[in-house]
């Protein structure tokens, strides 16, 4: 089906607040929502109808938690197709071709490995058996709604391109910073589902409409996919003993006119909207048209958290080649052997040194290269942050990393040869890469550049067949080495020139190639470097320790007008040393005069403290010897690494020695981190993760030894009645557990007798409570009310993505912002108790 919603001359209108109607309509929908569509069919079909005399173009169906992992918390895994092709046929039936019905997919409430233990493949077969019964049942959209992990997005969207033709909307949910719990910001979701040619593109929940227009506007910025916007009515209040949604439809009406401007084509209501917010939308939008955008061009790269763009009016983009094990001998035998660290440190390497993106071959004769593939991915992913180029020819190894890997990444290569055709352009296609297309095909390079350009252009018919857009390539002409071919290194420049010009296509070429066989090759691959950037070189598959190389390549940007008014380069060289002989020597002299006299010391100490780096005051806070290794492990999210030194440790320290002298303190500081946006929530669980694992070695020598594991508190945690979303109260659990307090998890759905019963068994010190639906917030202050009764005036932390600050207190209740703020609330909570009784 062709996408609606490219319309010039139409904005479309979405309904409103499924679960808000329910209640409105007195229904119950503390248990599964979905198990309506069978029980009261009527109340559904009556609620779409009201939506679309309101004006809805767009009505959703009552399908947003029918996947088997949301089900089975009900009991009702097996009736995942029975209950979506009912929630289907209901709206259906009510639009009765007055507006297209779109299938709700809600996220899973699980996360995706790295962070969660489900692997992709399981998370694609999740969605596909729900979006296969709502096609199946007429359904005309798909609208992956609510997500907060791009990787289980692209899940769905991979599962429903798999089962059918129709248009595939995606919608994120973002937090008060603007990105998504796992740290995406909007114009990274947009340039990630622009790969797959998604419908539309967009945020819905979790705020207020005056907080969606700066995501729309950075959305448009950047594609030019239709953007889906429906904002919640506000953040819930607590009125009369009620739970309300403030804001009036008055006001989405005005917001609705806001954007439009700011680049919207689809705009609904979500949490707490009602019909009369979506009248307000329509009469709002009547008449208008969506806005003429000028997004960026060039080719858009993406990890989970960076958008790195090649392409004219860009900066030359520096690939790091050294994740190669070609000519690498201790790499070849690491590979052999299982061990990822030089991969890892290389990685660490090349961004310090200013790679932009990092390429990652692992092609060692004898080894699986699908495993090796798909662990150098993982070890790349988790030590930086920079996007990826999988560089294989197994068509396996290159599906396992375009699973795993987060964002967007380029996939080098697919040359004009039959098997790259048939084998690796359709995984491009699957999970929406983009693709690195090599001038050569089954006939080997050509010698001239128009031949080597023509094989380009068919690889480009190939890419169109298959629908891959032409913003999803990039492409090498291939350079061969200037000692054998002296004329190829022409047709190499000229062939730069004519994608650049006549096909208008990002370039990019292995550099140094061209060097092979000569002696001082950095002076052959940076002078050729200059040329290629004055020729239209958009990127450079380089070295990034080769200074040589990276002066060039700031220096040309300079002279070709890449960089104006040369601010990058002055930048990147403000306080330029050159390497040069004077130089050496003068260096050398230094440390002999400070050695001998120590004249020259007072500049030598000053030049050491403007090279200081800021990862020193982290080192400045680690302890020393193995304890430091173990407090570095903790920042690195080492699980692996953290356990043969905490067994060593042991030999000379005593258990909660490590603990408070390395695990806490590392603790410490990623909280830190995290707290000042340096890092995202990826990164803080790998890091709770690598204590948990320290932890376990520490609990069972303390057991050898006939002790027990002494805690700082006891805490009783619950998601409420009727909500069983339990990401958030798990990473609070790990994050409270790693600080040293043990946890009685009750699980989702826990009514609140049950939270009663637990306080009073457990004797517990706090109660931390959660919830997500904006339905369930109710039992939220029901169990504080049944605490209270019970006589039990023990603190209760209140924390989820519809509770505030304001409602917490409201209902008697700690706000807790986040994981990181729930421990340290926790912790002051019993220290202060602590010190009150003396």
């Amino acid at each position: 089906m062709e996408n609606p919603f490219l319309s010039e001359e139409k904005i479309w209108v979405l309904d409103g607040g499924m679960g808000t109607m329910l209640m409105k309509k007195g229904l119950n929908v503390n248990y599964a929502p979905e198990l309506l569509n069978v029980e009261h069919p009527e109340v559904l079909i009556e609620i779409h109808k009201e939506y679309i005399e309101a004006g809805a173009d767009i009505i959703e169906t009552n399908t947003f938690g029918s996947n088997r992992i949301k089900l089975s918390h009900y009991g009702l895994e097996d009736r995942v197709k029975e209950l979506t092709a009912a929630g289907v046929k209901l709206a259906k039936e009510a639009s009765e071709g007055r507006a297209l019905v779109a299938l709700s997919v809600g996220p899973t409430g699980v996360f995706a490995e790295p962070v969660g233990d489900y692997t992709f493949d399981q998370l694609v077969d999740v969605f596909r058996e729900q979006i296969e019964a709502g096609a199946e049942a007429g359904a005309d959209l798909i609208l992956i709604e609510t997500m907060s992990d791009t990787k289980e997005a692209k899940a769905a969207v991979v599962a429903a391109q798999e089962v059918c033709n129709l248009p595939v909307m995606v919608s994120l949910t973002y937090q008060e910073d603007g990105r998504t719990l796992l740290g995406t910001p909007p114009e990274v979701s947009a340039a990630i589902f622009e790969g797959f040619g998604v419908a539309a593109v967009g945020a819905n929940c979790s705020l207020g409409p005056e907080s969606f227009v700066e995501i729309i506007k950075k959305t448009a910025s950047v594609t030019e996919t239709p953007i889906i916007v429906y904002a919640n009515a506000g953040l819930p209040i607590l009125k009369d003993g009620k739970t309300i949604y403030p804001e009036p439809p008055e006001t989405f009406g005005k917001y609705a006119v806001e954007f439009v401007k700011a680049g919207a084509n689809i705009i609904g209501g979500c949490c707490g909207t009602t019909p009369e917010h979506i009248r307000a939308i329509k009469e709002a939008v009547k008449g208008l048209k969506p806005v003429k955008r000028n997004p960026v061009k060039g080719l858009k790269v993406a990890s989970r958290t960076e958008l790195v763009i090649i392409g004219s009016g860009h900066p030359t983009r520096i690939i790091g080649e050294r994740i190669n094990p070609t000519g690498k001998k201790r790499l070849q035998e690491a590979l052999k052997s299982g061990d990822f660290s030089l991969i890892k440190k290389e990685a660490k390497k090349q961004v310090e040194e200013g790679a932009d993106l990092l390429d990652v071959n692992v092609g060692v004769p004898g080894i699986d290269e699908r495993a090796a593939m798909k662990e150098a991915v993982k070890t790349v992913i988790e030590s930086v942050s920079v996007p990826i180029m999988i560089d294989s020819k197994d068509p396996e190894a290159v599906e396992e990393a375009l699973k795993y890997c987060d964002g967007r990444p380029i996939v080098n290569s697919c040359s004009g040869e039959k098997k790259d055709i048939e084998n690796i352009l359709p995984l491009v296609k699957k999970y929406g890469a983009n693709v690195l297309l090599l001038a050569i095909d089954d006939e080997g390079l050509k010698e001239k550049a128009e031949d080597r350009v023509s094989v380009v252009e068919k690889l480009i018919k190939e890419c169109e067949k298959l629908k891959i857009s032409k913003n999803s390539i990039i492409v090498d002409v291939l350079n061969l080495a200037v000692s054998a071919m002296p004329e190829s290194t022409v047709e190499t420049l000229k062939a730069i020139r004519m994608v650049k010009e006549k096909l208008k296509l990002p370039t990019t070429l292995g550099v140094s190639n061209v060097s092979f066989g000569l002696p001082a090759r950095p002076l052959i691959n940076s002078a050729f470097m200059a040329m290629a950037i004055e020729a239209g070189l958009d990127s450079g598959i380089v070295n990034p320790g080769d200074s040589r190389m990276v002066e060039t390549i700031y220096a040309s940007d300079v002279l070709v007008g890449k960089d104006k008014g040369a601010k990058r380069f002055v930048e990147k060289f403000q306080n330029y040393k050159p390497k040069g002989i004077d130089t050496q020597c003068r260096e050398v002299l230094k440390k002999i005069c400070q050695l001998s006299c120590g004249f020259l010391g007072e500049e030598v100490k000053v030049e050491k403290g403007e090279e200081k780096k800021e990862d020193e005051s982290e080192a400045e806070e680690a302890p020393p010897g193995v304890l430091g290794k173990i407090f570095k492990k903790v920042l690195e999210g080492d699980k692996g690494g953290i356990v043969p030194l905490t067994e060593e440790a042991l030999k000379k320290f005593e258990p909660m020695e490590i603990s408070d002298k390395a695990l806490i303190p590392a603790l410490d500081v990623i909280g830190k981190k995290f707290e000042k946006g340096e890092i995202f929530l990826p990164q803080m669980l790998r890091s709770a993760q690598a204590v948990q694992a320290s932890f376990e070695v520490l609990k069972r020598e303390i057991k050898k030894k006939g002790g027990d594991v002494k805690t700082q508190g006891k805490i009783v945690m619950a998601t409420v009645h009727g909500d069983v979303h339990e990401i958030g109260k798990n990473i609070v659990i790990t994050m409270l557990e790693n600080s040293g307090f043990e946890v009685v998890d009750l699980g989702t759905n826990v009514p609140p007798q049950k939270v009663v019963e637990a306080a009073k068994e457990e004797k517990a010190d706090i109660v931390g409570l959660s919830a997500l639906m904006t339905t369930t917030l109710p039992a939220m202050e029901e169990t504080i009310k049944a605490l209270r009764s019970a006589g039990l005036d023990i603190p209760v932390i209140v924390g989820g993505a519809v509770v505030t600050p304001e409602y917490a207190e409201s209902i008697g209740g700690i706000y807790g912002g986040d994981a990181q703020e729930a421990v340290k609330i926790v912790k002051q909570l019993l220290k202060s108790e602590e010190a009150a009784n003396g």
